[in-house]
């Protein structure tokens, strides 16, 4: 992890291409992949004082970094998916400051999402961090950021009813079919794909449908079978995808390929089929749309549908915009107070020298010291240092004077974080 940088919340952006500027096709040009990631941070941490982290889904693209050099982050990201910055720049919205925070906090906690109250999106924001803390592009900054997005998130979801209905893409297609088809029982559903939102989409078809006719595809069967024993359905082999599309009623993708997996060579329509596509980029290819008994749905066409039957959900936003405003204002007071820990922890390394060498002293006199009195001594050490915490914190007009006379009179070598 990078070390923290000073003037955090200033050098703090999000960088976002979503849904509300970009279209279906448009996003999928810029999604970013995890096999990115490492070169990615190779490029990112060669730059001074930058740290990052990209978290990109079927809804959104976005860059949220702190950095003393925007542009030259913007570039890499764009060199690294291979697209144009000028055009790039066409489709995003650019976060600074406190800004940013607040356009991090509403999209941990779903306020930005399509579906509105989607809270898929937190698991999706920690994965994607995990990604680029293995490589050593966060910091302190950034993993608090993050943990305050969970939290916001979980507050929001137990004390508002904003998730009450459909609350993530896997229900709202689910939510589809249960309104467009009859007798279930005798369609047969193929899904191809057994991540997080093809399990999902399980789930909520067997909570939903008697006794449904479901095969699932994976291009590693063993997570389809192990998903199968669980909901008993049953399994078929990927390279069998052809055959099993065509023998099917409805069909829901939820693959990650960066480029169609379903096109015209894999259809020969004997009979109405719909494709519900919850990939980005699409991996049903739209093409396929030409053909009269072929329904195809992505998930900017499902949002549409499914968000105009939750209207009751907009009378929670207000609370929910004032939990993330108390959130972020929590997250600003402890990242200013960051800049007081390295006066912190030199008066206390002072601290403690001293009591190291009284130690060492009295042994050498042969004055029996007990593990209590050292355990004591620690104590001390603590309380005297949450003292001078306590006073810079929360006399922050006072706190040069203060460190200036802390280092002068204790001689402290404040070291930089």
């Amino acid at each position: 992890m990078k070390k923290f940088q000073p003037k955090n919340i200033e050098k703090f952006f999000a960088i976002s291409l979503s849904y509300e500027k970009a279209d279906i096709k448009t996003r999928g040009r810029y999604s970013f992949f995890p096999e990115m990631v490492e070169g990615f941070t190779k490029t990112i941490n060669a730059l001074s004082n930058t740290t990052i982290f990209v978290l990109s889904t079927c809804n959104r693209t976005e860059i949220y970094t702190q950095t003393e050099c925007l542009e030259k982050v913007v570039d890499a990201f764009c060199k690294q998916i291979n697209v144009v910055t000028t055009e790039f720049k066409k489709y995003i919205t650019v976060h600074k400051g406190k800004n940013a925070i607040n356009h991090f906090l509403r999209v941990s906690s779903g306020l930005e999402s399509q579906i509105i109250g989607d809270f898929e999106i937190i698991s999706q924001i920690k994965t994607w961090f995990k990604r680029f803390k293995k490589y050593k592009s966060t910091n302190a900054f950034l993993e608090r950021l993050i943990n305050t997005g969970i939290q916001t998130s979980k507050k929001i979801k137990y004390t508002t009813t904003l998730s009450n209905g459909a609350t993530s893409m896997s229900y709202a297609a689910v939510h589809y079919i249960l309104k467009n088809f009859t007798q279930l029982s005798d369609k047969k559903i193929t899904i191809i794909g057994t991540g997080k939102i093809g399990k999902n989409t399980c789930e909520n078809l067997v909570k939903h449908v008697n006794d449904p006719d479901i095969t699932l595809l994976n291009r590693t069967i063993s997570k389809a079978e192990e998903i199968a024993y669980t909901f008993d359905l049953k399994v078929d082999n990927f390279n069998n995808l052809t055959k099993q599309v065509n023998n099917s009623d409805i069909v829901i993708v939820t693959t990650g390929a960066s480029e169609p997996i379903i096109t015209e060579k894999n259809l020969d329509v004997k009979r109405p089929i719909t494709f519900i596509d919850l990939s980005i980029p699409s991996n049903v290819c739209v093409s396929l749309k030409e053909h009269d008994q072929v329904t195809l749905l992505n998930i900017d066409d499902l949002s549409k549908i499914v968000n105009e039957t939750f209207e009751k959900r907009n009378k929670e936003i207000p609370k929910a915009e004032s939990i993330i405003n108390e959130m972020m204002q929590e997250f600003i007071i402890w990242s200013e107070n960051r800049k007081y820990v390295p006066i912190i922890l030199a008066f206390k390394s002072d601290l403690e020298r001293i009591k190291d060498h009284q130690i060492k002293t009295l042994k050498k006199d042969q004055v029996i010291i007990s593990e209590e009195q050292i355990e004591l001594s620690d104590r001390l050490v603590q309380k005297i240092t949450n003292k001078l915490a306590n006073y810079l914190i929360t006399n922050p007009e006072k706190a040069d004077d203060t460190i200036s006379l802390f280092k002068e009179m204790f001689q402290l070598q404040v070291s930089k974080m």
